[in-house]
């Protein structure tokens, strides 16, 4: 039994190089903005130059534009995609000197998530919280559920020896084959 199947082609590319004096420039951006929608398609050259722009609207009109830094901004207007057209074009950029603004970051208050005191995850079981969850046996580990990365006494995939686990400020590390945790 043979089977023959034909598909239809519903789409555009657009293909290219960027260079520059004839050398292929790599890491440049290539965005194509279908103008009636505004919908943009990037992609970045590779190290030979080389740019594919796949599965594009068909029709148009599309802005092409090419973007590096240092490089003068590159553009090409007016283009029309056919069906299964694969539209190859060229850009060749320029260097352009500009100079840049400063950058000020400033803060007023310490980020409770994001902080230079934070070293890793974090869960912090509030008295509320203690109050209002079952707990069957008084263990630790009803209350480490609460944590998505933990495992009983182990967090983060890591043995629990390895963690860190205080409770009131009190280390419950290492219980040296106790019964789980400390005091067990």
């Amino acid at each position: 039994m043979n089977f023959n199947s034909i598909a239809q082609e519903t789409t555009s590319e657009i293909v290219g190089s960027v260079n520059e004096n004839q050398s292929p420039v790599a890491g440049a951006t290539i965005t194509a903005l279908h103008i009636p929608t505004g919908t943009k398609y990037a992609t970045t050259s590779r190290k030979d130059g080389r740019f594919n722009l796949p599965n594009l609207k068909v029709g148009g009109p599309y802005t092409i534009t090419v973007n590096f830094i240092g490089y003068k901004e590159e553009k090409q207007e007016n283009v029309f995609l056919l069906l299964g057209q694969e539209y190859k074009t060229d850009f060749v950029i320029t260097q352009e000197s500009k100079t840049l603004n400063e950058v000020v970051v400033t803060t007023t208050n310490q980020n409770k998530v994001f902080n230079n005191s934070r070293t890793g995850s974090q869960e912090i079981i509030n008295r509320n919280q203690i109050e209002r969850l079952p707990t069957i046996n008084r263990s630790l580990q009803d209350f480490t559920k609460l944590t998505p990365s933990a495992n009983g006494l182990s967090f983060g995939g890591r043995n629990s020896s390895y963690n860190n686990l205080t409770v009131d400020g009190a280390n419950f590390n290492n219980a040296f084959g106790l019964s789980g945790t400390l005091g067990g």
